[in-house]
This record gives structure tokens, C-alpha cells and sequence, in this order.
């Protein structure tokens, strides 16, 4: 599992295929000493990357990367004290999110797919009553310490604070020195994230079960439904979940949480809307393509909080564009970014299938207007996701940049633009004299243990800057000696040649958090 954790389970699944940490598997198979900040009892508290993602209706939600070393020494936690972590996790009868190793699978620990409506219909039967819930900015939220006393119960926990021998208590120290020594909220993006996610609530449903009569519920992450014969076994269930969040500083989500009679919708209405307007397999004609988009974004108006136009698009990677409506397609598809940002990572997928399974031709300057347009409306307020997607989407389509688009986004404080964009000047995406001054700045001493590691150990790895990096002292750091002898890296430069778009997937295109 330690290894699976450090290739698969590492890097957010939100950023582009650029970035891989399949290579730092190899520290997990080293046979020789480890540098003592990997071994040593006390962890040396580093300062996590940080990278904005889109979501829908505007809002953002904070990616955070930890320092790989700090990284392999909670994964090796998690390797270690598996049987237990997983004897927990199977303690809810409700999660559809329960982590699963899979040695074949895309993350190290993920949970198997499931279709939420088909899930919900099978626990609503014989009831009258349900309870949605959901809690407020769960992850960012999570108290440290509240791991031992879900693993050891509160007063164990509290009695022996600093007894490592509890799986708990190293849990907590480890995820303290990934975050600079805050108690408050986990990382979002890493699989150990999503294992310690399910650790807290899985004891909720369990004490939830035992106390109240529910006839069935479904949970995925910290979105619960439960189902209830009467209105006050529903009542009461919330009074106990509401009591027990509390118990772990947590709360919920007051917007999202209410409770309803029977019969209510099993999936948002703008799916039931959509799906039969999806244009035919192959050959619909320009009048279905437009009124399918036309219906799309008059739903996305209504629904502003809805991923409607990411389902629309996700819903077109089974649909092969007809010769004489491919430029339609694309400026349909290329207009949805502008909409909703995070939709371009399935544009980008709808493309490349039509490309291929369709034998046609992309309109570069169509993809050029877009891209560029996208990048000079999001760098200058540091939406990363955007600009890190349409550097991604660059070198996929083999499009260079304006000089604006690269002017804007030198300015940008963010380690993961920062990285492929020095990699994407490697490839003409960029000038050849395009460089950052504040980029080149964050090559200070300790850099490696600052929020830009990612930009620093890449520089030091390839070369980049090197004026730069021998005066600073990541040539000395034993972790990132260790990493770039074992060839250690976070990009897969051979990504913008191998990528194949993923399979029609609908329904989880908010990234799953």
C-alpha cells in the first residue's frame, strides 16, 4: 500500500495528466538509509502547496499539496496500521465512499463507482420521510486531534496525548507537520485525505444506526441521505447527527440540510431534462446539436449551482460529430469554458475522442481564441485551475500563447502554473526567454520545505534556473538529493503524446470533494 499511497494517492486527480507522482513510488522500494527526516520520530513541519480549483457557480475550493517527504511519512502510517484503518471504515453501513485498495485501480485507496440516484431509490423503500445532509466545508474543517478520539475513543485519547503507540495520535502528529503545524483542516486532493474522511464519519453512522431507526441511507463523503418511516424518527436522527458532528467540531451545512416527504427527486431534474436531448450517436444534424446546447445553458442559467454544463459536455464523449457539423461542435464546446471554467478538461476529452474516432481536424484558431481568452480572464485574479488546465491544453493541442496570456500569468503566485509552464516553455507553448521574476524569487534557502517545493525541486530536478538553485541550498536538502538520485519526479513529460481521453464517465465532474 505504502507504494500505491505515494504513486496513485499522492497529487490531487483535479490537476492536468501533466502531473504524475508515479516516479516517488521509488523511495517507497529504496533499500538503502533514508534521510533521517523520513525515519525520525518528530517530523520537521513543512509548508504545504496550495492550488485554487474551479467549481461550479463560481465559487473555489483550495487544492493543498503537502511536502512529499511529510507525504511519505503519513502514507507510511497508513501502510502500517491498514488492517485497522480499514477494521474502522467498514464500520458504516451507508458510505458509497469507503476506501478500497486496488492494486490495478487510478488511486491507491478510492471507492468503487457508484450511481447515486440508482443508490438512493434501493434505501428509500418503505419509507416516508428522508433527511439531506451535508456539512459545512467538511475537509477545511476537521479538527487534528478528533482522529484518536474516533480511533480510540475521546477519553482514551485524551488521557494519553502524546502515546505513540496509538495509531491516532502519530495520524494527527504527521498531518500537523504536513501543514506547518496546524490543527485545523486536512489536506483536500491526497487518498489519505479521503481514509481519514470516512475514519470520522464512518463512527457517526455507526452510533447513528445504533440509536435511531433509519429503514436505509446512502452517504458519498459528507453527502447523507438517510430515509426514516416517520417524521420523528427523521427529526431525531438529525438532533443525533447534529450532536455528534458537534462532538467533532464539526457542523452542518445549514443550506443544504433539511428534511423531506416522499416522493422527492432521485437525481437533479436537469439530468432527466438532458438526457434525451443527447444529439444522436453519429450524424445529428446542426439543429439537434444546437437546441441540445440550447437547452444546456438555459438549464445552467437556472441552475446556477449545478454542474449543468460539465453533464452536458461529459454526456457528448459517446457522440461523434458529423463532418458537416464539426465546426459547430467545436465553437458550442469552446464557448461552454468561458460559462464554466472547470468545463475544459472534458472539452478537451470530447475533442480528442472526435478527433480520433472521427477522423477530424482541429480548428486551432477556434481552440487559440478560446484558450487565450480563458487564461487573460483568470491569471491577473489567480484562478490556478484555469490557467494550469489551458497550459495543459496547449501542449495537448500543440497551440503557443500570446504574449498577454504569458505576461499575465508570470505574474501568478502559484507553484503548479509555475511548474508547467516552465515545462510548456520547454515545448514552445511559451517564448524561449519567457521567465518569471517573482517565480525566480521563491529560490531561496529551505525552498524545499516552503508552499513552491513543487517549482523548487523541479528546477533543481531539470535544470531550470540553475544560477538560481546552487545559490540556494535545495542542492544540500538530503530528501531532495535522495528523490533526484532515485530520478524522482512530479511531471510526466511524455503525458501530452500518451494521453488518451477518459472513458464517458457522467455524473462526478466536480472532482469527487
Amino acid at each position: 500500500m505504502l507504494e500505491a499511497l505515494l504513486e496513485k494517492g499522492f497529487l490531487p486527480r483535479e490537476l492536468p495528466p501533466l502531473f504524475s507522482s508515479a516516479t516517488l513510488g521509488y523511495v517507497g522500494r529504496f533499500t538503502g538509509q533514508l534521510p533521517e527526516n523520513l525515519t525520525k520520530v518528530q517530523a520537521v513541519w513543512t509548508q504545504p502547496m496550495h492550488h485554487n480549483l474551479s467549481r461550479v457557480g463560481g465559487l473555489r475550493r483550495r487544492l493543498t499539496i503537502p511536502n512529499p517527504s511529510n507525504y511519505f511519512r503519513l502514507a507510511n502510517v497508513f501502510a502500517t496500521h491498514n488492517a485497522q484503518l480499514a477494521t474502522e471504515w467498514a464500520k458504516s453501513p451507508f458510505s458509497h465512499t469507503r476506501p478500497q485498495y486496488d492494486p490495478q485501480g487510478l488511486r491507491a485507496i478510492a471507492s468503487s463507482a457508484s450511481d447515486r440516484a440508482i443508490a438512493r431509490a434501493i434505501t428509500r423503500v418503505g419509507a416516508r420521510y428522508i433527511l439531506r445532509a451535508d456539512i459545512s466545508q467538511f475537509y477545511s474543517s476537521i479538527y487534528t486531534h478528533t482522529i484518536p478520539w474516533a480511533l480510540h475513543t475521546k477519553a482514551i485519547a485524551k488521557a494519553r496525548p502524546r502515546d505513540l503507540t496509538l495509531c491516532g495520535n502519530v495520524i494527527d502528529k504527521e498531518l500537523q507537520a504536513c501543514q506547518s503545524g496546524q490543527t485545523k483542516g486536512i489536506a483536500i486532493g491526497p487518498d489519505t485525505s479521503l481514509g481519514i474522511a470516512e475514519l470520522l464519519l464512518s463512527s457517526i453512522d455507526a452510533k447513528l444506526v445504533s440509536e435511531c431507526k433509519i429503514v436505509g441511507g446512502v452517504r458519498f463523503i459528507d453527502d447523507i441521505e438517510l430515509s426514516f418511516s416517520t417524521l420523528s424518527d427523521a427529526e431525531n436522527a438529525l438532533i443525533m447527527l447534529e450532536a455528534q458532528l458537534y462532538e467533532r467540531e464539526l457542523q452542518l451545512n445549514g443550506n443544504k440540510t433539511a428534511i423531506f416527504e416522499l416522493p422527492s427527486e432521485l437525481e437533479s431534474i436537469y439530468v432527466s431534462k438532458l438526457r434525451p436531448m443527447i444529439p444522436a450517436y453519429h450524424g445529428a444534424s446542426s439543429f439537434e446539436w444546437i437546441d441540445y446546447f440550447n437547452s444546456a445553458f438555459g438549464l445552467a442559467r437556472q441552475n446556477p449551482t449545478e454542474g449543468v454544463l460539465r453533464y452536458s459536455i461529459a454526456a457528448l464523449k459517446s457522440v461523434t460529430a458529423a463532418d458537416g457539423q464539426w465546426e459547430l461542435a467545436q465553437s458550442l464546446l469552446w464557448q461552454c469554458i468561458a460559462l464554466d471554467p472547470g468545463c475544459l478538461r472534458i472539452v478537451l476529452d470530447v475533442l480528442l475522442l472526435n478527433m480520433e474516432h472521427g477522423g477530424h481536424a482541429l480548428d486551432k484558431n477556434i481552440a487559440s481564441r478560446a484558450i487565450n481568452a480563458l487564461v487573460q480572464a483568470s491569471a491577473p485574479v489567480g484562478h490556478g485551475s484555469e490557467v494550469v488546465w489551458s497550459v495543459w491544453a496547449c501542449m495537448l493541442l500543440g497551440i503557443a500563447l500570446s504574449d498577454v496570456s504569458q505576461t499575465v500569468i508570470s505574474r501568478m503566485d502559484d507553484g503548479c502554473v509555475a511548474t508547467a509552464s516552465m515545462r510548456a516553455r520547454e515545448v514552445g507553448v511559451f517564448d524561449p526567454g519567457f521567465t518569471s521574476l517573482l517565480w525566480e524569487g521563491w529560490l531561496v534557502d529551505d525552498c524545499f520545505e516552503q508552499d513552491h517545493w513543487l517549482f523548487a525541486y523541479e528546477c533543481y530536478r531539470r535544470d531550470w534556473l540553475p544560477h538560481l538553485v546552487n545559490a540556494s541550498n535545495i542542492i544540500a536538502d538530503p530528501v531532495a538529493k535522495l528523490f533526484k538520485n532515485l530520478d524522482v519526479t512530479f511531471l510526466d513529460i511524455d503525458a501530452p503524446h500518451t494521453y488518451k481521453p477518459k472513458a464517458a464517465v457522467i455524473g462526478d465532474e466536480d472532482g469527487g470533494y
